[in-house]
């Protein structure tokens, strides 16, 4: 994708959260969990983390039912800073990122060739949704928005379903995180939709990182790609203008 592509979406997710938290006041109330389920929370940095997040490499997942958590082993983009300020090269971009207090998973994995007017839903539960991510190969998260997006996607493929397990039906998390795997030559698409209450990354060693030092290496890291640094090169990232 392209920079100006990069800003222009990241541009409109900043324009949009700023908006709509000033229209609100602070957090919205909660909504219908099946449709607009969102909770602007002016202390999670949703701008921030959908930068940190942007052309992350997904490597699996890890569904527990009973800790109602789902982790994602993710690659991003970033660029930590060292203690003297310089910032670092080589460092291992593997992250975890776990999603803590879900309360519904919705995903649809399903299949189309170019001249098939319907879908066809493949089977999958949370327990093989792991190996449904790994078979894409090591897909890049598509899109630009990953937290607290509105309805428009979930709207195109909620009723294609592979599975929707509801852990709590009267609270399914104040927050929603929602990303696709697609792959060009087999015509298959897989969408997961997580409803969820916080959030927590942790580097390759295990060590977790704050959710400001996350965002602050992944904004590092684009504004390193922007301005031509080698730092910032990787094979499948298109080069600034």
């Amino acid at each position: 994708m392209t920079t100006g592509a990069q800003q222009t979406a990241l541009g409109s997710t900043s324009a949009r959260v700023t908006g709509q938290a000033a229209e609100q006041g602070g957090s919205a109330p909660r909504r219908d969990a099946g449709h607009d389920s969102r909770v602007l929370d002016p202390l999670l940095d949703i701008a921030g983390l959908n930068i940190a997040l942007a052309e992350a490499v997904c490597l699996g997942s890890a569904f527990d039912r009973e800790a109602r958590t789902l982790c994602l082993e993710l690659e991003v983009l970033r660029l930590p800073e060292t203690r003297s300020g310089v910032t670092a090269e080589g460092r291992d971009g593997r992250v975890r990122l776990t999603l803590g207090g879900v309360g519904r998973v919705a995903a649809s994995l399903r299949s189309q060739l170019w001249n098939h007017v319907d879908a066809d839903i493949l089977p999958l539960t949370p327990d093989t949704l792991d190996q449904a991510i790994k078979s894409f190969g090591g897909g890049r998260l598509h899109g630009w928005e990953f937290v607290d997006v509105d309805d428009s996607g979930w709207s195109l493929w909620r009723e294609l379903l592979s599975f929707d397990a509801v852990l709590d039906a009267e609270r399914p998390g104040a927050h929603v995180f929602e990303f696709s795997q697609e792959e060009g030559v087999d015509p298959r698409e897989l969408d997961v939709r997580v409803w969820f209450d916080r959030l927590t990354v942790q580097d390759a060693t295990g060590a977790e990182l704050s959710p400001a030092h996350f965002v602050a290496d992944g904004r590092r890291w684009w504004a390193a790609h922007d301005a031509g640094d080698p730092r910032a090169v990787r094979p499948g990232i298109a080069p600034p203008l």
